[in-house]
């Protein structure tokens, strides 16, 4: 009786809590904190670190301010805008998710209407502003990136092949290229040595975070590697990108992009990521292994970015 009396109790809470929420005003600032979460500010903001790499590498070190502002401003919105479309296309998905339940779409904090709406036109002024102010190259690469990451990554391949984490790298690549072009209106070989050593990245940088999440993913039917194939076999694609990384990070200190620091710093960053990765295939704790592998990959992009610009 007890147990029906309590089962009960936290049925009517919960019903309680749904009709509270659905009948409850909005404030202002609720619904602009929302808008901002589907525009995923954390994305947004390690694209536009690189943005700043590329379009301090591109200028010498010696970018235009207001150009180099415009450039950051523009590209940051189509970034904010494909995660807003993508936030709307994986709505389904997110239900299904612990980690992203509770985004403002599958908590239906807000319609799919207005959150598409939001990415459309955050997208069209940031191309907008790249075309009008900086010059239509910097505009082509936001697209390609835009197109590559709601049309390829998120439409096409993230729920029917394995191959989505390596063919979504390529929207995650571009930013570099963005303010390459801004700054220079080419793609020379400094240019693709960038989007190169953003491409390899990503893979064992989301690789990790699948394994981290794997449950989740498995729960709603995303076939990462961890997810169909287990983790051995993910543990062993980390690793051979891991070690593909760094003799391309070096190539632009020998193309002469990048200077002595850089050097050292990639090959310091770049050798203790491997080290951590081969550590891998003796845990026995692979999530706990994972995790640590996804944080150390951020601290080795942002470490790696800081030595591309002193």
């Amino acid at each position: 009786m007890r147990y029906r009396k309590a089962v009960a109790t936290g049925v009517q809470d919960m019903a309680v809590d749904v009709r509270s929420r659905e009948t409850a005003p909005r404030t202002f600032k609720s619904v602009a904190r929302d808008l901002i979460n589907v525009t995923k500010p954390g994305i947004t903001l390690s694209n536009a670190m690189m943005t700043f790499v590329g379009i301090w590498l591109g200028a010498s070190r010696h970018p235009a301010f207001s150009i180099a502002m415009i450039t950051l401003a523009g590209s940051s919105l189509v970034v904010m805008g494909g995660c807003a479309m993508n936030n709307f296309m994986d709505r389904d998905i997110d239900q299904l998710m612990t980690r992203t339940q509770r985004r403002p779409l599958p908590d239906q904090r807000l319609s799919g209407r207005s959150v598409i709406l939001l990415g459309a036109v955050l997208s069209f002024l940031g191309v907008a502003m790249l075309c009008a102010y900086v010059n239509l190259l910097a505009a082509a690469m936001a697209l390609i990136g835009l197109f590559f990451y709601v049309i390829v990554y998120t439409g096409l391949t993230k729920r029917t092949t394995t191959l989505s984490t390596v063919i979504g790298s390529v929207s995650g690549a571009m930013p570099p290229l963005i303010g390459w072009t801004a700054m220079t209106n080419s793609l020379s070989l400094g240019a693709w040595l960038l989007f190169l050593f953003m491409f390899i990245w990503q893979p064992p940088h989301f690789w990790a975070l699948s394994m981290r999440r794997v449950k989740e993913y498995s729960a709603a039917r995303i076939p990462l590697l961890p997810v169909k194939y287990g983790f051995a076999p993910t543990k062993r694609q980390i690793v051979a990108w891991t070690v593909i990384l760094l003799p391309a990070s070096l190539l632009l200190y020998v193309s002469h992009v990048a200077d002595v620091f850089y050097l050292i710093s990639a090959l310091f960053l770049g050798g203790l990521w491997i080290a951590k990765a081969l550590r891998g295939f003796r845990s026995k704790d692979d999530i706990a292994w994972a995790t640590e592998m996804f944080k150390f990959s951020l601290i080795y992009l942002t470490g790696m970015a800081v030595a591309m610009v002193f």
